[in-house]
Formats: C-alpha cells, sequence, structure tokens
C-alpha cells in the first residue's frame, strides 16, 4: 500500500461545453478527468467543488471503495449533476491509478480483447436540408469515417401533420444515395417523438438499411421502448440520459433495447460503464457509449469498449459542430488541449477504426495549463429552444 492521497482537485469550463478536471496527488501524479453536463455546466462545477471537500486527503489506491462510499453515504444521490460530478473525480482517479502502476486503464480491467475499435462520426447537423444533409455527410465519410449518425427527424407534433416524417425520409434518403451503401447510417431521434410516431418513423426509415436507431423516446418513457422494439429489424439504442447502473438493468430486464449507449460521465464513471458493459456481455447485447465530449472522456470509454466483448463501436467527437462552438485557434477544436506530438494518433485507419492505446492510465496527455487559461469560456453552449410550428416548445 502507498501512503498517496488527494492533494487537490481543480476544475476548468472551456468552450464549447466541457467540465473538465485535474486531480494532485500527495505524490507528485495528475489524472484527468470531465464533469460535463450539456447546458448544466456551472451546475456541476459546482458539484465537484462541493464533493473535493470530501475526497481532498482521502488516499487513492482503493478508490473504487471510496467513490462508491461516496455514492451509498449521500442520502440524495443520482440525477445528471450529482453522477457527472462525481464521474469527474472517478475517471481521474483511475488515470492516476494507471499511471501509478505504469498500466493503461484497459490492462487493470482485465485486459483487452480487440486491437482497434470501430468510431462513428455525428454528420447530421439540425433539421438541415436533404441536400445540405447529404454534402456534410460526404464530408464526413471524405475525412476517414465508415460510420456516421445524424439527426432522425425534426420535433413531431403528437400525430404528425407539419411534415416532420416526411422530410425525415427526405433527408435520410439524400444522405443514404451520397454515402453509398457501404457506410453505416445510424439514426438518432432524441426522443422528439412520442410512442406512436416514434413507432411510424422507425417503419419509414428502414429502407435507408439504419444501424441502428437512437432514443426513440425520452428516458422517461422507456417502458414504451418494446413496443417500438417489437416492429422493427432495426436495433435500439438508448442510455445518454440514464444516470445509474440499475436504470439499464431495467432496460434488460425488460428486453427493449439492442444497444446500451451509457455516456461515461452522466453515468458516474469508468466503474458503472464497465458495470453495464458486463450486463449487456451477460444478455448478448452490445454496449457502444455515448460521447461527443472531450478527448478525456473519449478516452474513458475507449478503455471500456476495448475490454469489453459487447464492445463494438464508439461515438467520435472530433469534428462534430457542438465543439466548434466559441473554441478558437486554427486546430480542430476537439484536438486543442492534447499534446500536439499525440494528434497523429487520433487519425482512423481505412476501415475507420481507432489503434488501442497502451499509454498508462487514460492515455491522453493534456495540457493543463492551456485548459486553465480558457478556463470561464464554457458555459457559452446551451438547450437549444425548439418550437412546432403551431407554437409548442418541444424537445430539441
Amino acid at each position: 500500500m502507498s501512503n498517496r492521497r488527494i492533494e487537490k482537485i481543480e476544475t476548468a469550463c472551456v468552450a464549447p461545453r466541457w467540465g473538465l478536471l485535474r486531480i494532485l496527488t500527495s505524490d507528485g501524479l495528475e489524472g484527468f478527468g470531465e464533469f460535463t453536463l450539456e447546458g448544466h455546466l456551472e451546475s456541476t462545477r459546482a458539484g465537484v467543488q462541493a464533493m473535493a471537500e470530501w475526497f481532498t486527503g482521502k488516499p487513492t489506491d482503493d478508490f473504487k471503495g471510496l467513490v462508491r462510499g461516496f455514492f451509498d453515504r449521500s442520502f440524495y444521490h443520482g440525477g445528471g449533476v450529482f453522477m457527472s460530478a462525481l464521474a469527474g473525480i472517478e475517471i481521474a482517479l483511475w488515470d492516476i491509478a494507471g499511471k501509478a502502476a505504469g498500466l493503461p486503464v484497459h490492462r487493470l480491467l482485465g485486459g483487452r480483447v480487440r486491437d482497434r475499435v470501430k468510431v462513428y462520426r455525428w454528420a447530421g447537423g439540425n433539421n438541415n436540408s436533404p441536400e445540405a444533409a447529404a454534402e456534410e455527410a460526404l464530408r464526413v465519410v471524405s475525412e476517414g469515417a465508415r460510420a456516421i449518425k445524424m439527426n432522425a427527424c425534426p420535433p413531431l407534433a403528437a400525430i404528425d401533420t407539419y411534415g416532420g416524417i416526411r422530410a425525415a425520409v427526405a433527408r435520410a434518403r439524400a444522405v443514404r444515395d451520397a454515402v453509398g451503401p457501404e457506410v453505416d447510417i445510424a439514426y438518432d431521434f432524441h426522443g422528439r417523438a412520442n410512442v406512436p410516431m416514434a413507432r411510424r418513423l422507425a417503419k419509414e426509415l428502414e429502407f435507408s438499411n439504419p444501424l441502428f436507431y437512437e432514443e426513440p423516446v425520452r428516458p422517461e418513457y422507456n417502458r414504451w421502448l418494446k413496443d417500438i422494439a417489437e416492429i422493427t429489424h432495426v436495433p435500439i439504442a438508448v442510455g445518454e440520459r440514464m444516470t445509474t447502473v440499475a436504470e439499464f438493468s431495467d432496460v434488460i430486464a425488460a428486453r427493449s433495447a439492442h444497444v446500451l449507449q451509457p455516456d461515461i460521465v452522466h453515468v458516474g464513471g469508468i466503474s458503472n460503464t464497465a458495470e453495464i458493459a458486463g450486463l449487456c456481455e451477460a444478455n448478448a447485447v452490445s454496449i457502444a457509449p455515448h460521447c461527443p465530449l472531450s478527448p478525456i472522456a473519449f478516452m474513458a470509454c475507449l478503455q471500456v469498449v476495448v475490454q469489453s466483448r459487447a464492445g463494438w463501436i464508439l461515438e467520435w467527437a472530433k469534428g462534430i459542430h457542438y465543439n466548434a462552438h466559441g473554441a478558437s485557434g486554427s486546430v480542430d477544436p476537439w484536438l486543442r488541449f492534447i499534446h500536439p506530438d499525440d494528434w497523429p494518433r487520433f487519425d482512423v485507419d481505412a476501415d475507420g477504426h481507432l489503434p488501442v492505446f497502451d499509454t498508462p492510465g487514460l492515455g491522453v496527455r493534456i495540457d493543463w495549463d492551456a485548459v486553465l487559461k480558457a478556463d470561464g469560456t464554457g458555459e457559452s453552449w446551451k438547450d437549444e429552444e425548439m418550437r412546432l410550428p403551431d407554437g409548442t416548445l418541444s424537445n430539441w
């Protein structure tokens, strides 16, 4: 046992919407984490700062018990703010553990089962025209993606009387025609449909051979997922707005989804995500973490995916339009805090895969001085205000 203890927890909120964290230990190690909760960044930062009072001075060796113990001792726990704040600390502690052992986190989790990971890129814009959607998809494919995801539809009325499904079909047709049959296309419903319209849209989009349908309805209506899954051969994917392992267990028990998409930040970190991956393995479903976030969260997700037989594809936010908002400089905003010598490691191969890194910890070097200089720029991103043609506010 070492005498290593948490000496300091630092936070930064940087454009466009990232909450980044560094833990310094008593023997000089540093670990990086992420607490991003889109649209609620300052609230989550306050959560980290409140938790830091309890974690500072604690030993790092048995950190799983430390993190789980904090969860259990907190009478009110769960929810996006609490779990994202806790994840920032937990991810950084895994990074420290890997660096202390001289091993990548996936080795601490049991070792990898694959040598590379397929990634998919966002190519959906937001309610753009069929022509613009096709152009955006072609650009992303030209940059190496062999799998893409796009918004499935605009906000839909309870019964679609405004042509939203027709518009969704036109966009999907244009994109499929543009990229050809070999590129995988996933559709993100973004919870914009209620149950009957999600069922209808699931049938209407089947012509384009979708990779999966993401979040057909909002998570509070997951009890209806089985009704949607039963009318289509396309896999149903859910999870980015779920915050506990128990919620994922309920979805599996209901046999209502085929791809689980925990956000490693929103679900409390690496340990919980690995538990969900174990549930997936035991039930012959897949895990494909939600990750439109920074390289820190991405590399944390990678550690879990490479060590799980249920892992297969990973969302990758390089080039996503969200990450350009409010960021400055000539380099891709996703790369701007990564050590420049590491940039080539994030180039996909000809098949749209990234290699598995054996660098200790999370495997990404962060320029924390640059992060601190950018601190304070990160709350410029807000949830979009979207309305139906009759003026009703809609889930964006």
